[in-house]
């Protein structure tokens, strides 16, 4: 199954994964939209629900590199949507494949990075 975070109008891509208002699931041709009622979860708690969902696969705009290796560790393949900004206009050719060799160029690296320019 794929899920997508999306915002409150359950069909704009969220910037954000963890905290995104809701999630648009993918399986199979069928789509269900579901209020993220984790949004405001610490991280563990986050990932704990998030493995009773049997996610495979995520479409993101923005993602942390943090978050990004715990899905790597989960086995969750990742994708970066470019080109779209609702989750019915995604083309799957478009997407980009996040991985260990390219994350650090596609993923955000933390708070530590916004502290270096002062």
């Amino acid at each position: 199954m794929t899920l997508i975070p999306v915002e409150e109008d359950k069909k704009t891509i969220s910037g954000r994964f963890r905290k995104a208002h809701s999630f648009a699931f993918l399986d199979e041709g069928q789509i269900i939209v579901q209020e993220n009622l984790h949004k405001r979860s610490k991280s563990p708690e986050f990932f704990e629900y998030f493995k009773t969902l049997n996610i495979d696969s995520i479409y993101i705009k923005e993602l942390g590199y943090k978050t990004f290796l715990k899905l790597l560790e989960l086995g969750v393949e990742v994708y970066l949507v470019q080109e779209a900004d609702r989750w019915n206009r995604i083309k799957p050719n478009s997407l980009l494949s996040i991985t260990i060799d390219n994350a650090k160029e596609y993923c955000s690296l933390g708070h530590h990075s916004k502290e270096e320019g002062k």
